[in-house]
């Protein structure tokens, strides 16, 4: 029997920088497929840390899209977010040559756009895509405005995103952004152009389908995680646990200031005498646009017991998990199916999260976490103070990572979704 051939097509091939865990997915899912047999074919744009592909020939100009631009290039720039010709005629020569069974997208928007799904449509390509976020629903992708949780723009009302200047506090970042979403909309380029919409947790599935999205294209796919790398024998032993840990992108949509709020509650507390435990150091691992002022705002509370670590590399990370008694998700915004979350679970480490979005699909309470409110200091703080008595199971917690989280089991099932949609084609 001929190999089956996949295209793998998402805006960045590599797992470096702004690619973040859908860059790690990609990578995962190329590796495991070929070993199962499949003929992988990349598509992409060629960025700095692009890998290198026998068809990398065929990948687009890279464009910067982190902020809004004006001058040169700008508006060439704008055109190509809402419908990208080179993509369009590259993937068609690509495809012309590659002749392949199925594609699966990820995130195409901005760097590529819709423009390649009429040209897999018209080579007769089925296309299976998994939905990372909330873009092709929201213009600012959170659905947050303001840091409130936002829905303004459902059922086409995307004026709002405009209005409230959603995306880079820009109304024309804000308007463009808009245009984009009701253009993919008023054509329906997803939703007649995909067979299939994979989603990382039940919630979004629920989402999409509440906010138009056929039902029949919808699945739930559960994100899964390296169980050998992530386990509870690769965390250091021996370590005293004074700490708990968040490592993840420092960004507004993950609710930290609300944690630092909650820290201070905890340190002003013990101090007089109101809550019995001495609070336990928070850590913050990771990088992102809103380090600086997750500084300031650490500086302005005055806070004692609070480590903010930067970056860390993968020795350092495990070392800090084995120092953390639990870790923190504090999320504002409809998370998906977060890795970080999962890495704990694997490791054995119970998980303290927003209760919102995806993230109480992943606790079961008293057994692999608790749940707190979004963007509420002193509930986070109760969740804390759980978090610090929880009487952790490591082998119950890593038994449910093993259970709902499996890398094998999840290409397994992705594989049986690319052969439905092969065979239905």
């Amino acid at each position: 029997m001929a190999k089956r051939k996949l295209l793998l097509v998402n805006k960045f091939y590599h797992d470096k920088g702004p690619a973040g865990g859908v860059g790690r997915y990609l990578v995962q899912e190329e590796e495991d497929l070929q070993t199962a047999g499949w003929d992988v074919i990349p598509f992409a744009m060629s960025d700095e840390f692009v890998r290198p592909s026998p068809w990398d020939r065929y990948f687009v100009k890279a464009r910067d899209y982190s902020r809004a631009r004006f001058g040169g290039g700008a508006l060439g720039d704008a055109m190509s977010l809402i419908w990208n010709r080179e993509a369009a005629h590259n993937l068609d020569a690509l495809l012309t040559e590659a002749k392949p069974d199925v594609a699966h997208l990820h995130n195409i928007y901005h760097h590529l756009s819709p423009s390649v799904l009429p040209v897999l449509q018209r080579h007769n390509v089925p296309v299976v895509m998994t939905l990372h976020d909330l873009r092709l629903l929201c213009p600012a992708i959170h659905m947050l405005q303001k840091g409130q949780v936002c829905e303004k723009c459902k059922d086409g009302n995307l004026h709002h995103a405009v209005l409230g200047k959603c995306v880079k506090d820009s109304r024309a970042a804000s308007l463009l952004a808009a245009v984009e979403t009701g253009h993919q909309k008023w054509r329906e380029l997803y939703t007649g152009g995909v067979e299939r919409f994979l989603c990382p947790s039940d919630f979004y599935r629920q989402k999409y389908l509440e906010w138009g999205f056929p039902e029949k294209k919808l699945v739930h796919l559960p994100n899964f995680v390296d169980l050998d790398f992530w386990s509870p024998e690769s965390i250091p032993t021996g370590i005293k646990k004074d700490s708990y840990l968040y490592f993840g992108r420092i960004s507004r949509e993950k609710g930290l200031r609300y944690l630092l709020e909650a820290q201070k509650l905890w340190e002003d507390g013990h101090a007089a005498g109101e809550i019995e435990e001495a609070p336990l150091k928070l850590l913050i691992a990771g990088s992102g646009p809103c380090e600086g002022n997750l500084r300031a705002k650490a500086a302005q509370l005055e806070l004692k017991t609070v480590e903010i670590l930067g970056p860390l590399g993968i020795e350092e990370l495990r070392h800090n998990i084995g120092r953390s008694h639990f870790t923190v998700l504090p999320s504002i915004w409809y998370e998906n199916g977060p890795m970080a979350a999962l890495e704990s679970l694997a490791v054995g480490v119970p998980l303290v999260g927003s209760e919102i979005g995806g993230i109480p699909e992943m606790i079961v309470e008293n057994v692999t976490g608790t749940t707190t409110q979004p963007a509420a200091p002193h509930d986070i703080l109760q969740g804390l103070l759980r978090g610090f008595h929880f009487k952790t199971d490591t082998a119950k917690i890593r038994q449910w990572a093993t259970t709902h989280a499996s890398r094998s089991q999840h290409m397994q099932q992705l594989e049986s979704y690319l052969e439905q949609a092969i065979n239905k084609g």
